[in-house]
């Protein structure tokens, strides 16, 4: 005989095997996305990582690293190298807070606000010629 806890169990056992399905399909097409990606922004001599830091910075008025690598979920030392690659190119300039003189905030230049319409209009021309037709 079945209980109401049998019932239960197996709910929870669609629903975890559901959940998995759900995770596995997330993960692999942001893998796939990446790797798209990836692929356009090297046409440009650019890194993924280099893109999420210019979009992070286009909504902004300024970021600390902090605040950059939570946006971007970048690690500490890549967000690091990635900054300064971007400086070296003048896409991006650090400035002392205005307000905490300790504190340096991360900004995007003109020039990187430009090359970053570029970059997104490259990645959103990828995305559009790798959508199948519906």
């Amino acid at each position: 005989m079945r209980t109401p806890q049998d019932a239960t169990r197996g709910t929870d056992a669609v629903e975890s095997t559901l959940a998995a399905a759900v995770l596995r399909e997330s993960v692999v097409g942001a893998r796939r996305a990446a790797r798209r990606a990836t692929r356009a922004l090297r046409q440009d001599g650019f890194v993924l990582d280099e893109w999420l830091v210019l979009d992070a910075l286009a909504g902004a008025d300024g970021l600390t690293m902090s605040e950059l690598r939570d946006a971007t979920v970048i690690d500490k030392a890549t967000l690091g190298r990635r900054v300064d690659a971007l400086v070296t190119r003048a896409l991006v300039y650090r400035e002392v807070d205005a307000l905490d003189r300790r504190v340096i905030r991360v900004h995007l230049s003109s020039r990187g606000n430009d090359v970053l319409s570029g970059l997104t209009a490259r990645l959103a021309h990828g995305e559009q010629a790798d959508t199948p037709d519906r």
